[in-house]
């Protein structure tokens, strides 16, 4: 058994433009067993879609996640369920490491040899013992962007992941992980990652989501957000 999940999206409680009430609507609409709402520094955006999937009753999970701004680039934490607190921003990785470990949660190194990024590659090479797992392919970058992080995870047997990275609703769901156990409970997830039973998947960036993202980029400099 098999379900898809999308671990890596962002929502207006960071830099991303929907709401997470539309995020979970739109990936329940795509047919995703779950969705991880990553909002840098903060697990705002996982409890408030948690609030609305509640509220709407929808079939799909809503996994608490959260990008931390590590002292050495991005990390995906990724839990079975909503902590009581943020880890701090600027956090070292091998703190952050504890403090997942300690609440059952999982760090991912999220897309971390992609150039002009806030990535954790060149640290992830001397100390992966600091993360659970690696996020192998992220549509945000150009494809053979990815291809580093994928050599490096299967080198060192650890597991893998992908994720869309969207800020807008047009990119959600383009690369969605593979959780080969089917519990796409938050549980089942975070479980699923840390014993290696996960898949990534390769999908890329459409049209319209290059637009949208371009558009909600823009907006944002100039302070129209």
């Amino acid at each position: 058994m098999t379900c898809l999940a999308e671990l890596h999206a962002h929502s207006r409680f960071s830099d991303g433009r929907p709401t997470p009430e539309e995020i979970v609507v739109r990936a329940a609409q795509l047919g995703l067993a779950a969705v991880a709402i990553s909002d840098h520094n903060t697990f705002r955006g996982s409890a408030d879609g948690i609030r609305a999937l509640r509220d709407l009753e929808l079939e799909i999970n809503v996994v608490p996640a959260d990008e931390v701004r590590t002292s050495r680039g991005d990390v995906l934490v990724i839990c079975p369920s909503l902590p009581e607190e943020d880890p701090r921003p600027g956090i070292e990785p091998p703190e952050l490491a504890d403090w997942a470990r300690e609440r059952g949660c999982v760090t991912v190194a999220a897309h971390p040899f992609q150039p002009g990024r806030k990535s954790v590659g060149l640290y992830l090479l001397r100390h992966p013992e600091d993360f659970d797992a690696v996020e192998v392919w992220n549509p945000r970058g150009l494809p053979f962007m990815n291809l580093p992080a994928e050599r490096f995870a299967r080198s060192r047997g650890m597991p893998m992941t992908s994720g869309s990275d969207a800020h807008v609703l047009s990119e959600l769901g383009e690369a969605p992980t593979k959780v080969l156990t089917g519990d796409c409970s938050p549980e089942g997830v975070a479980g699923g990652i840390l014993k290696g039973l996960t898949r990534p998947t390769r999908g890329l960036m459409s049209m319209a989501a290059v637009k949208d993202a371009l558009a909600w980029s823009v907006a944002r400099r100039l302070g129209r957000a």
